[in-house]
């Protein structure tokens, strides 16, 4: 007996039902693209989304990747991550951009042309160093008080370092910057140094430690030992 081939990938068209924002799954059956439609744009609630077939996008149901000029071509819209331009076929003929320099997919950022990209680009480029470099002075100043701490590189994304930083006319502004460690006597942990000052301005951000409260007595310990030891 020969089993059944299963049923092909088909593409759905889900849309919240009152704000009309939605996206393309593609899915078996339409119950299984509702639900994930649902669940991505109405709380998980069914009721509040329609889907319908969109036989248009069944050609990129093997990859998953929709290209967004695809979608525009049958009456999608996308925002520009560069210059927050609605792209549509109206603004794009209005702006003379071709529907083809469309950059981007349904699920990745969108941009109206490669000049955004390119900017779009080199901003998260340059962003992501100085959140390295955010984060690697933090793990020097807490070498100094603590030489003997373990930091926390491999914790899940919560639970480790993050830094976020924005430029500004003076430089760049170290909004948040959360560097985490282990501590000898922790039990609970990770301990972090982390900023404390969020408001917008340049130059050394001002910072403090902070820990479990569980962990509260082990640390206040700890750095007391340690303080002594320098000292």
């Amino acid at each position: 007996m020969s089993l059944a081939h299963p049923l092909p990938l088909k593409a759905y068209a889900v849309t919240e039902n009152d704000e009309n924002t939605g996206a393309v799954y593609f899915a078996r059956h339409n119950i299984v693209a509702r639900k994930a439609g649902a669940n991505e744009f109405a709380d998980g609630d069914i009721t509040y989304v329609t889907c319908r077939r969109a036989a248009w996008a069944d050609a990129y149901a093997e990859t998953g990747r929709l290209p967004a000029r695809v979608s525009i071509e049958h009456g999608w819209h996308f925002e520009c991550c560069g210059c927050g331009m609605r792209i549509d076929e109206d603004s794009l003929a209005e702006h003379h951009l071709p529907l083809n320099g469309v950059i981007g997919g349904q699920w990745d950022p969108v941009f109206c042309g490669s000049r955004c990209a390119r900017k779009y680009w080199s901003l998260r480029r340059r962003t992501k160093a100085q959140e390295a470099a955010a984060i690697a002075d933090f793990k020097a100043i807490v070498c100094t008080r603590f030489p003997d701490v373990e930091f926390a590189d491999d914790e899940s994304r919560y639970r480790t370092h993050h830094a976020h930083v924005v430029p500004g006319r003076g430089g760049w502004h170290r909004q948040q910057v959360i560097v985490a460690f282990n501590f000898p006597g922790m039990k609970i942990g990770p301990a972090h140094y982390r900023t404390v000052d969020h408001h917008q301005k340049v130059g050394p951000a001002d910072a403090g430690y902070t820990c479990c409260n569980g962990d509260r007595e082990a640390f206040e310990a700890y750095a007391a030992a340690t303080k002594r030891a320098s000292q």
